[in-house]
């Protein structure tokens, strides 16, 4: 039997174990551990889907169930700690299914108005703005006057209010960002009006409506698992 085979053999062998004098425990081959069979992880899209099911399920799961509030449009729920292999079970994830908003980009004012209506909450400065963009016209025209050895021609071209109104660089709105059983934060946000009948709004309150949202998100999962919750069987984080 050649070296190879042997080393082989020894490689193939159980692996020594020394506990030393400083406190550690030694092996001469690297071990790893069995892990047990764990849940797969189910999807939600709403938070009251996640109520029922954490309702009806939480005896099959570890406690305590810790619900994280990972972000705006994202949870993910987890069992305790396996005390084997020092693992979490998540069999739950929810993922908020959310509109596309086209902020900090150019578009036409009757797209604007319909995004408004339509992925925004209805707000007195919502309707407001919508009243405020009903009453822009684009104006191109041009006065010319002769008095027979002269003319002179002045051209008007941009944007004009029908009704003489103020324009406002910062609204305040509530756009449907997270979960709709909470309620939506309120931002700032930057209108600005161009040539060529556009109009944009661009994000103003550097990301704080974030941290509103999740904190709106942990209350009312708070509020739905309050049982839960009291018993030590839910922690909602965010």
């Amino acid at each position: 039997m050649d070296r190879t085979a042997i080393e082989k053999i020894v490689e193939l062998g159980a692996p020594n174990i020394i506990s030393a004098d400083n406190g550690h425990t030694y092996s001469d081959k690297p071990l790893h551990v069995i892990e047990a069979p764990r849940t797969a992880t189910l999807f939600f899209h709403t938070l009251d889907g996640l109520v029922q099911v954490l309702t009806a399920e939480h005896q099959r799961i570890s406690a305590p169930i810790l619900v994280n509030v990972f972000d705006e449009e994202n949870i993910i729920v987890y069992s305790a700690i396996d005390y084997d292999d020092r693992k979490r079970e998540t069999p739950y994830k929810v993922n908020a299914e959310l509109v596309e908003i086209p902020f900090n980009r150019r578009l036409d004012y009757e797209q604007m108005m319909i995004t408004l209506k339509s992925k925004f909450v209805e707000t007195p400065e919502l309707l407001e703005l919508v009243k405020l963009l009903g009453s822009i016209t684009e104006e191109n025209s041009a006065a010319v006057s002769d008095d027979g050895f002269t003319q002179s021609v002045v051209v008007r071209k941009g944007i004009a209010l029908k009704e003489g109104k103020t324009v406002q660089p910062i609204v305040k709105l509530k756009p449907y960002r997270t979960f709709n059983e909470v309620e939506q934060p309120e931002s700032e946000f930057l209108l600005r009006l161009s040539d060529g009948a556009q109009v944009a709004l661009y994000e103003a309150d550097g990301g704080a409506w974030k941290l509103t949202a999740r904190r709106n998100i942990a209350d009312y999962l708070r509020k739905q698992l309050a049982a839960l919750i009291d018993d030590g069987i839910v922690i909602v984080v965010e």
